[in-house]
């Protein structure tokens, strides 16, 4: 079991993503030993003994043996076969950490390609630990830097008070709004189908994650990591700045998530979206089950964030449905009118995620 301070750090992140976000410590003790030096070439080794986990191996495996397994695999991937190292060669790179030394080693993988390999030790009161070993990659720029700039949050404000601002004029865009409510209520039934369908995915999928035994914990939210260091959420929470948060989290929600993934499966008569949607969001309540996030004290923060964000992608899976309704009830003379409603969920979805990014970067910075 986690400690107390673990959980709540875990909890916090995983709001972050506007569904899923959280940032597991999943490092592999590897090797041991007095010296750093030997230690990481003694890690080295080891790294290279390691074979893939292959089907046959993990079938014989049980759930809990298997997640245990798999945050290694992902902190350390086993070397390609043929790799070989030249531990004679090794060099320590500058580290600002006295805690934290890296070392390199140069080495061949195949036939003749050249690599570098690279492994992490740290200091444990007098010990030295290996947590990493594998191949070095150039040290990636941040996901996504330019919204990491503070012109992007300056932006994504003065877009927040324009949306505002047409929201409370007798403006296009509150005409839009109020035609993308009206098509709602004309589809109610549908949109309520929908909804509880999807919802019931995403129930379904925290039931699941709720019922996996504790060892599995690192192994699903090393995935999650992987997906929210991508996206940059991290970087963007970490610095404090409500507004840097805010704007990589609806550009996450609304330009990747609604138009490009949601809004593009849909227009495809809706059918790959409502499949497309329930398969995802079932994988994505999975940590929610596994951490409990819905009996600690952010459980009513948690269940407001999703009310807005899944609400909004939702409403454009209803959408597809309401495009492929139109079609079988009128022809497909009705296709202007179908993709007309379609189109008419997209404002509905932005003014929510809108609200939700500020919410969400208000909530877990701000607290």
């Amino acid at each position: 079991m986690a400690s107390d301070p673990l959980r709540k750090s875990r909890l916090r992140q995983i709001v972050v993503l506007a569904a899923a976000l959280l940032v597991p410590v999943a490092t592999a003790q590897l090797a041991q030993g007095p010296d750093a030096e030997q230690v990481a070439d003694a890690a080295v080794g080891v790294w290279l003994e390691q074979e893939p986990l292959n089907f046959g191996v993990a079938a014989g495996m049980s759930t809990d043996e298997l997640c245990r397994a798999l945050p290694a695999l992902f902190a350390n991937p086993p070397p390609q076969p043929g790799t070989r190292v030249n531990i004679d060669d090794r060099q320590e790179l500058d580290s600002e950490d006295p805690n934290r030394r890296s070392f390199t080693y140069s080495a061949v993988r195949g036939e003749d390609r050249l690599e570098v390999v690279e492994a992490v030790v740290e200091r444990q009161g007098d010990t030295w630990n290996a947590v990493s070993v594998g191949y070095r990659r150039p040290t990636p720029t941040t996901a996504r830097a330019w919204l990491q700039q503070p012109v992007s949050g300056w932006l994504f404000v003065a877009f927040s008070l324009l949306v505002v601002y047409l929201l409370a004029t007798p403006s296009f865009f509150r005409r839009w709004v109020r035609r993308g409510l009206n098509t709602a209520r004309d589809h109610r039934r549908l949109v309520i189908i929908t909804m509880i369908l999807l919802y019931g995915a995403f129930v379904l999928g925290a039931f699941t994650g709720s019922q996996l035994p504790p060892g599995c914990t690192d192994a699903v939210l090393a995935l999650v990591d992987t997906a929210v260091t991508a996206v940059g959420a991290t970087d963007a929470y970490a610095s404090g700045n409500w507004a840097r948060a805010a704007v990589v989290t609806f550009y996450q929600n609304f330009v990747v998530v609604t138009v490009t993934v949601t809004f593009g499966s849909a227009i495809l008569f809706g059918v790959p979206a409502y499949l497309l949607t329930a398969f995802s969001f079932f994988a994505q309540a999975i940590p929610f089950g596994l951490i409990g996030a819905f009996s600690g004290p952010s459980a009513l923060f948690i269940l407001v964030l999703l009310a807005l964000e899944l609400t909004a992608y939702f409403m454009v899976v209803a959408g597809g449905g309401m495009f492929l309704v139109t079609l079988i009830r009128k022809g497909f003379g009705a296709l202007g009118e179908g993709f007309t409603k379609l189109l008419l969920m997209l404002p509905l979805a932005m003014v929510l995620l809108i609200i939700g990014a500020w919410y969400e970067a208000a909530v877990v910075i701000g607290f």
